[in-house]
This record gives C-alpha cells, structure tokens and sequence, in this order.
C-alpha cells in the first residue's frame, strides 16, 4: 500500500476525475489513510471538481467520510457541484453522497434540501440500503424533512421482507430519533424482527427496542418475541443493550418481571460502561416497572457517584429519585449532598434575583432559570431546595389539596400521564 500510494502521490497532477475517485476508493477499503496522499487528492479534486460526474463525486466524498478525514474546502467543492448536478444523480450516488455528509458531520442545508427532493422524486423501486442510508444520514445531521420520511416510510413498507438485519436497525434508529411515529412502517418492523430474530445481532435488537421506546410504540409480538430471545442468549448482550431494552420495556409498560429480575445481575456487572444517561435510564425503568433489584440500584448508585461530575442536573434527579425507594445504598446520601450542591446554586440565583427594589423582568428571570438544565428538583431535590430558600416543606393536606384540584375535572385521570400507542 505504502509503493502504491507514493507512486500516486509522485503523480497525482495525471490523474483524471475518475482516476482520483477510484484511488479515494480503494483508501478507504484498504482502510488506509496516507495523510499527504489525501491531501494530495483532496487539493486535486476541488481543482478538478467539475470534469465529476455524479457517481464519481459521490464516491469520493464516501471515500474521506470512510476514513473519517473531515476536509472542509474538499467537501464544500463537492456540495457545490452536486447541487448543480443533482438531477443527474442516481439514488445510489445521492445515499453515499447524504452518508458522507452525516458521518463527517458536516451540516450543509442546501445540499441537504436538494438531495432531498430528488430522493422523493425518483423513490419508487429505491433499495433497503439506500433507504436505511438516506433516512440515516438526515436524522444523524438533525435535518427534519418529514416529507422526504414518509416518503421513505411508505416505500420500506413495501419492502420490509427484503430489509437485511443492519438495514432494519438503521432505518428503525433513524425514524426514532427524527421523533417520527409512522405506525405502518414500525408495525412492519415489529412484524419482521419478531419473526426473524435470530437473524438480529444484539446490539442491533438493543437499538430497534430503544427506538420504541423513544416512541412510545407499544408492538406486543416484538416484545414478547425479544424478550424470549434475551433470556435465552442473556450472554451475548452487553449491559448498555440490557439497559437499553429495559428503559424501552420501561417506556411502553410492558412488564416481563422474570426477565428485567435476569438481567438484572448482567447489568450490575458491567454498569461500568454506562455513562450518566443511560444509568439514570436503567434506574427510572426499575422504579417504573416496580421490579426490586437492589444489587443492581446499589450498584448504579456507586457508578453514579463516580461520574457525578458528568452528570446533567436532570439526570441526577431521576436517578437519585429512582433509588430513593430501595434499600438505602451508603452512596445515596453522598449523591444527596452532590445534588444539594446543584440545587444550591439555584437557590443562590433565585434570592439574588429578587433581592432588592429593582425592576423584574419575567422572561429574562425564566431565561435564567432554565439554563440550570432542569425544570424540577424531583423527591429529593424540592426539600433540599426549599430549606434552602429558608422555605417550610407544605404540609399532606396541603398538597393532597393541590392534587384534587389538579385533577378536579377528571379526577379518576392523571392528564401528565399518557398510554403508549400499540403499534402491533
């Protein structure tokens, strides 16, 4: 590889449109990145840009995202001249084109809207790789193109059977974090991995259910078949996949006791590899399924207090509200204290600020007040907020007061509490 790139290097000058591309290409499956031969190439590509044709252009833009050489005057030459070119592009080109982009994550609008009106234009008969590619890449750059979506959605739909295991996860993983509930297209999907589920790897079944869980779609076969499958391979999944499916399990309501005790054990194990996030997750979907484990919520106790200073103040709270209710770990009044610490500074902003005769400006209070990143304290934290403000906790019947008049019109009903839709 080495005798191959300098020879290309030494003449780089030669090398035609297709030429450049074919060399990026082979970079990038050898895995290899000779940084002055790229470089090369990138400076000969924006100076070559327009004798690209779309496959070509499209090609190497995937050849650097492959390597991950994030080069910007490359990549904007290429954006240029693809949006000038775009109805030339095939759906292929345009799929590696929008991957590229997303990996790099470079977040070009322009080109972004282009692609994806062409993509609408020609979708019918587009293949699962290139629908799993797109609809991946734009959720990836946070580009909200709801039609382009359901587009994709519709099209899948009719393909579903055709979909490889890989290409299920990654469109199931896109429509879930562009916060699309497309009921036909998930029903399919819980249709196809239920009855294909060996053919999932863990990681991949971990991801398709965190992806119903953010949606809140409640698909009963691919529950009930996942949760089957998990008990019988319990060892092939690693703790942030069980954390996964359980903070899914979680977010549907859907119960399996004898599983979520199982996997337990697994987690605790590993809950080294959680970060905060994905620790306050796995403690709340405990405390929401009601199923005791208090090795596992000691466990995420210790970890929390380890990464205490990593955590955002709102997952601190679900967490420490989380094991409030278990057997008290010694780590929970050391996150206590931690908490107070958060809880201190808004209590020293909110006295500050209405100290004094000055005028008050009421958005730029609330302005302030959100940036703490949290809107409530939890069980744990109001009490300490409120001594803080040298504020007496209200007594039961106070707030039994202020929950029937919460729930006044109907109060059989909590409005803050709705049931996940059934995508079976």
């Amino acid at each position: 590889v080495s005798a191959i790139a300098g020879e290309c290097l030494a003449k780089i000058h030669t090398f035609s449109a297709q030429s450049l591309s074919h060399i990026s290409w082979a970079m990038a499956q050898w895995g290899t990145r000779k940084d002055d031969l790229m470089n090369a190439i990138a400076d000969e590509v924006q100076h070559k840009t327009h004798e690209f044709s779309p496959g070509p252009l499209a090609m190497t833009a995937w050849s650097f995202a492959s390597l991950q050489i994030k080069n910007i005057p490359l990549m904007t030459s290429i954006s240029e001249e693809a949006v000038d070119k775009i109805r030339s592009f095939k759906t292929q080109d345009l799929a590696h084109l929008a991957w590229a982009f997303a990996n790099l994550r470079i977040q070009d609008s322009r080109l972004f809207n282009k692609m994806a009106d062409e993509v609408q234009r020609n979708i019918n008969g587009t293949l699962p790789p290139e629908l799993a590619n797109i609809a991946w890449a734009f959720s990836k750059n946070n580009f909200s193109h709801e039609d382009l979506m359901c587009a994709i959605a519709k099209e899948a739909v009719s393909q579903i059977h055709n979909f490889k295991s890989a290409e299920v996860a990654m469109l199931t993983w896109a429509f879930a974090v562009a916060g699309l509930r497309n009921k036909e297209l998930m029903t399919g999907i819980g249709a196809q991995v239920a009855q294909n589920i060996i053919r999932f790897s863990a990681p991949q079944l971990s991801h398709i259910a965190w992806a119903f869980g953010a949606l809140s779609l409640r698909h009963t076969e691919f529950l009930q078949s996942l949760s089957t499958h998990v008990y019988g391979s319990i060892k092939s999944f690693r703790a942030q996949g069980l954390s996964n499916i359980a903070w899914a399990f979680a977010m549907v309501n859907f119960r399996d006791e004898q599983l979520i005790l199982r996997v337990a054990p697994a987690i605790a194990r590993e809950v080294g590899d959680l970060r905060p996030l994905a620790l306050a997750r796995c403690a709340w979907a405990y405390r929401v399924l009601s199923v005791p484990s208090p090795e596992l919520m000691d466990a995420l106790s210790v970890e929390a207090l380890k990464k205490a200073d990593e955590f955002p103040t709102k997952a601190l709270v679900k967490l420490i509200d989380s094991v409030y209710s278990s057997p008290v770990p010694k780590e929970r009044s050391l996150l206590h204290r931690v908490l107070a610490g958060r809880t201190a500074d808004v209590a020293n902003f909110i006295q500050a600020f209405w100290k004094g005769n000055h005028p008050i400006n009421e958005e730029d209070y609330c302005g302030q007040l959100h940036a703490f990143s949290f809107v409530e304290c939890g069980i744990v934290g109001t009490p300490l907020l409120l001594s803080q403000l040298n504020i007496d906790l209200p007594s039961g019947g106070f707030m039994r007061r202020c929950c029937q008049k919460g729930l006044h019109k109907n109060p059989k009903e909590d409005p803050t509490r709705q049931a996940p839709d059934d995508a079976s």
